[in-house]
């Protein structure tokens, strides 16, 4: 593993929810305009704790956007489902201890998500951009 973004990104690929996304259009900083890809966007990464001998308890911060088509109301009940089910994905994983892939001498404590939502709408209304914040806590020796 060379950064935590990539391990980040392993790890989000894997969820079941995701996988039918086609591997060309899962993306870091990004999502294209069109329907059915998402990115994966790095927002922080904070010192929360330091420990006296170095390293400390940190926060890692990232936002999944996921484009989906969002032409009628039917569509965006769809979405709004399944942004729910990725809320309910990353609090099964959190119970199971089940994180990301981090570096060496960095240990996953918790995973929680937060304020999944419709981002935008695309100027023809064809495409939403959902949104979910994500926080990962970890010690860092």
């Amino acid at each position: 593993m060379s950064s935590l973004i990539q391990g980040v990104r392993e790890y989000i690929a894997s969820c079941p929810l995701l996988e039918e996304i086609p591997v060309k259009a899962r993306h870091v900083d990004w999502t294209s305009d069109n329907a059915d890809n998402y990115g994966v966007m790095f927002d922080s990464d904070n010192l929360v704790k330091p420990f006296i001998s170095g390293g400390g308890k940190r926060e890692y911060n990232f936002t999944l956007f996921v484009r989906k088509f969002a032409k009628e109301d039917a569509d965006r009940l769809q979405n709004s489902e399944f942004i729910e089910r990725l809320q309910d994905w990353c609090t099964k994983q959190n119970a199971a201890k089940l994180f990301p892939a981090m570096l060496k001498g960095c240990t996953p404590t918790r995973l929680s998500c937060a304020n999944g939502t419709l981002f935008e709408c695309d100027k023809t209304g064809t495409t939403g951009l959902y949104q979910i914040q994500f926080k990962l806590n970890y010690i860092k020796s």
